[in-house]
This record gives C-alpha cells, structure tokens and sequence, in this order.
C-alpha cells in the first residue's frame, strides 16, 4: 500500500544563491517546509557544501515553486 508514498524529483539549479534565496523563499511563502541538507565531504563534494533542498508538500504547491527548473 503506497498511502504514504512521496515523490522525488531531481532538478538542477542556477546555483546557492538561487536555491537559498529564491526557492527557499517561494517555499516559505507558499508555507512549504523545505531542507538544506549539507555534505559532509567525505566524497568529491567540498565540505559544508549545500547539494540538496527538499520542499515538501501538495504536487501542485510544490509545482508552483520548482516548475521553471531543469529536470535532471
């Protein structure tokens, strides 16, 4: 039973700033929870570097603030 299945989609984006001033913003306007998870660095990716932003809610909402980004 998948009642409580999310969907996950990757997208690219323009960079940090636009993920933590634009989307992030759009999010906490539309009342969408978001998350900057920040890497570790034990791979390729520097240390404290932001790689992920997860907005959740409805499709539609979320829609609303990812629809002009790239899928990847």
């Amino acid at each position: 039973m998948d009642i409580f299945a999310l969907k996950c989609i990757l997208m690219s984006i323009g960079g940090r700033s636009v993920m933590n001033k634009i989307l992030q913003g759009r999010a906490k306007s539309l009342k969408l929870p978001t998350h900057i998870t920040i890497d570790a660095g034990r791979t390729q990716i520097a240390p404290n570097s932001r790689t992920v932003m997860a907005i959740l809610g409805p499709a539609v909402s979320v829609d609303n603030v990812t629809g002009g980004l790239k899928l990847l």
